[in-house]
């Protein structure tokens, strides 16, 4: 395990496992759907043709599996197949066009927030490095001498070397620090701090590119939010532990784990989830996944690991369309989107909350876009096999323009869904797309997430999507010099 930051683990509720998105407008009457379930089956086997699917994919002539082969044209590839056993489509009758204007998080959103989640009579506080008060700082700098003498032990000189330097700063920061923590005053500070029952949580919220709504902040970046217990371990201790976090993730299955140890049903989380989401506004989003909940706890001076339980679910939402979820897979690792002067992301708008002992102990989401400022409703979208005609003469083109290392591509996984682009004049607009994506299965998940591979084309047209120029417009990209 890599060696613990006190010093970082102070702000980690303004840096927050920044994994996730919302639209944080004030509460409405609206008639929230916080499930989906994907009306697509399991594959009929190769080349299974039409399906009996209801809704958008039957009218679209979309089959349960395929085994494509595609012309790869003047491309360096090999081969371009589609193999996938479960094509997923939305499980709607129409697809929309919804165009945005990006959002940037307000000192009202902020205060709303922070009063609907603490409880406001113990008061909210401002939480940031430069004002914690001498009692946290002091712990920091205990946990780093208790380090370095381990550190010494092990003849690691580079990280005591570190330490040593942390130490510095923090005696220095030690000496006017405040004795409590600030008020959150006006709200234009990016941390807060405040207490649910006898657990001190904290609240990120940040914009990048405009900490305000009086700055320009950038589409491509967006805000984002983390909500936390300030200490895990006064939330669920661990004997022997002086750390700990939680995850979604069951890591590279060494450590035993258990049964889920909750007396909740994933069933009665996802409740207290949705409760929780509309409780603070957040209404166009669907539940994509729901998995175990894993608390893994360690010894912050010498690093070691100690255990790791199943306590809770992770449920993760998805922003949604008209009722169906948009792309939430994350393309910084695809292949040949590795550019040698600059590096394209477009953000995905998703929310992940922890669910332990009857309530929302953690949540973080990245905000994009506020609420639709208009939508093109029932748009007219090419059939599956006319997509496929334009994947055999397109896909090529695209792989030629952007080559990969790849020799081969096989695509694993075929989806209709909404993916977005830009509406030109900062904004943004998602629209119906097939994404094509390749991934490898992992130990602990099962990677579609975080594809090798992908071509998102058009839905309406056919024509793929150029994700390098669409990241350039949209500010999801960054340039080398």
């Amino acid at each position: 395990m890599a060696k613990f930051n006190a010093k970082k683990a102070a702000v980690i509720a303004l840096a927050g496992l920044m994994m996730a998105q919302t639209a944080l407008t004030g509460c409405g009457k609206k008639t929230v759907d916080y499930d989906l379930e994907n009306n697509s089956g399991k594959g009929n086997g190769e080349n299974s043709g039409e399906s009996d699917r209801a809704g958008i994919g039957g009218k679209l002539g979309v089959p349960e599996s395929c085994n494509e082969t595609i012309d790869v044209g003047n491309s360096t590839l090999g081969s371009i197949k589609i193999n996938c056993e479960n094509i997923q489509t939305p499980d709607a009758d129409k697809m929309n066009v919804a165009h945005f204007t990006p959002y940037i998080v307000t000192k009202e959103d902020k205060k709303r927030v922070a009063e609907a989640l603490f409880e406001k009579d113990k008061g909210i506080y401002l939480y940031d490095y430069e004002n914690l008060p001498k009692s946290e700082l002091q712990e920091m700098l205990d946990s780093y001498k208790q380090q370095i003498e381990s550190a010494q032990e092990s003849g690691d000189d580079g990280w005591v070397s570190y330490l040593e330097e942390e130490i510095n700063d923090l005696e220095q920061q030690l000496a006017s620090a405040p004795d409590t923590y600030p008020d959150a005053g006006d709200y234009s500070g990016e941390g807060f701090i405040g207490t649910i029952g006898d657990i001190e949580y904290s609240l990120g919220m940040s914009s990048y590119g405009g900490d305000n709504e009086d700055e320009e902040g950038m589409i491509g970046m967006g805000s984002y939010i983390y909500f936390g217990p300030k200490d895990t371990l006064t939330l669920r201790p661990y004997e022997g532990a002086s750390g700990g976090y939680m995850t979604e993730w069951a890591g590279d299955g060494s450590e035993e784990t258990g049964a889920n140890m909750s007396s909740m049903s994933a069933e009665e989380a996802e409740d207290i989830a949705g409760k929780f989401l509309a409780d603070l506004g957040i209404t166009d989003v669907v539940k994509t996944t729901t998995s175990d909940l894993y608390w893994s706890y360690y010894n912050d001076v010498t690093g070691e690991d100690i255990a790791k339980e199943i306590d809770g679910y992770c449920i993760v939402y998805s922003k949604a369309v008209a009722g169906s979820p948009t792309y939430n897979g994350r393309i910084y690792n695809v292949d040949n989107l590795q550019q040698n002067n600059g590096w394209a992301d477009i953000p995905v708008e998703s929310y992940t909350l922890y669910v332990y002992d009857g309530k929302v102990v953690q949540a973080n989401w990245q905000q994009i876009l506020g609420q639709a400022d208009s939508v093109e409703e029932n748009v007219e979208l090419l059939s599956y096999e006319q997509i496929i005609e334009k994947a055999n003469t397109e896909m090529g083109k695209y792989y030629e323009k952007y080559a990969t290392r790849y020799k081969n591509i096989e695509f694993n996984d075929v989806r209709l869904t909404y993916y977005m682009v830009s509406d030109g004049d900062k904004k943004c607009k998602y629209i119906p797309v097939w994404v094509f994506s390749q991934y490898e299965e992992r130990v602990d998940y099962d990677g579609s997430s975080q594809p090798e591979q992908i071509v998102i084309m058009n839905a309406m047209d056919g024509t793929v999507i150029d994700i390098i120029e669409e990241a350039k417009a949209l500010g999801c990209y960054e340039e080398w010099n």
